[in-house]
């Protein structure tokens, strides 16, 4: 049978620490996925302000189709569609 020694203890002891450093992110990370934490974005993310920014330039342009189409009057007539007999 093979005897203990310092040097398996110190295999034990760095695997044991490589597995820790490894597994470790990917367990916290599990957790709060486990736990229903939403990642919270915080107003100094400079994605936020381009988030919005973008979301700006949609209501201008949501706003100017909207008045473009009622500004247009509605036709006196609609277009008659010609069958053929």
């Amino acid at each position: 049978m093979h005897d203990f020694t310092i040097f398996d203890l110190g295999g034990v002891v760095a695997v044991g620490w490589i597995l820790v450093k490894v597994l470790g992110p990917f367990a916290r990370a599990l957790a709060k996925r486990l736990e229903g934490g939403v990642p919270v974005a915080t107003a100094t993310d400079p994605e936020v302000h381009e988030l919005r920014e973008e979301l700006e330039q949609l209501h201008e342009r949501v706003d100017f189709l909207e008045r473009t189409i009622t500004s247009r009057p509605p036709p006196a007539e609609l277009p008659r569609v010609r069958t053929p007999v």
